[in-house]
């Protein structure tokens, strides 16, 4: 069975939970409380416009939860440092969640989620590339691979942005 919510209407005593707001903000508090509760997300979507969804599905018993980290920006500048900080607290990018998406104030915003899994984890180190000339990405691509990056994801509005990442260590909870 499959629960739609609305605002902080979460039930969760579903196996399955649909997420959908057009605010990261109520987006992130939801992720929360879904988490807390034994959710993971299994796919993320814009549905067109300002929305964006999220299906979640029961697998974990707390404290076993897998956490989650949604970073939303219009300024690809600043990505790749966000990108780092939560890597750094153990996060990693879910490739599958990276989209564009319409503000309800002017402009695209580029929205992602990271998930932190339960117990010791692999650490990530994020290397961001933009342009809006695709001659060029072709060799920022290659010379990023060369040093041990690979490209986990793209999403385009404007300007083209591929992320990729590499291992960077490992540590415990």
């Amino acid at each position: 069975m499959v629960a739609a919510v609305r605002a902080a209407d979460l039930d969760l005593t579903q196996r399955f939970l649909l997420l959908a707001t057009t605010k990261t903000s109520t987006m992130q508090k939801e992720l929360d409380q879904a988490s807390a509760a034994g959710y993971r997300i299994i796919g993320s979507s814009p549905t067109g416009g300002s929305e964006m969804v999220a299906i979640m599905e029961k697998v974990a018993k707390p404290p076993d939860n897998y956490q989650y980290f949604l970073l939303a920006t219009t300024r690809t500048s600043t990505m790749q440092k966000e990108l780092n900080e939560a890597a750094a607290k153990g996060f990693r990018l879910m490739p599958k969640t990276i989209i564009a998406k319409e503000q309800m104030i002017g402009g695209q915003e580029i929205v992602l989620l990271m998930e932190k899994p339960p117990g010791k984890e692999q650490l990530y180190k994020y290397l961001l590339l933009a342009t809006s000339r695709t001659s060029t990405m072709q060799k920022e691509m290659s010379q990023a691979v060369d040093e041990g990056y690979v490209v986990v994801g793209m999403v385009s509005r404007g300007e083209h942005v591929v992320i990729l990442e590499k291992a960077a260590g490992s540590a415990g909870l």
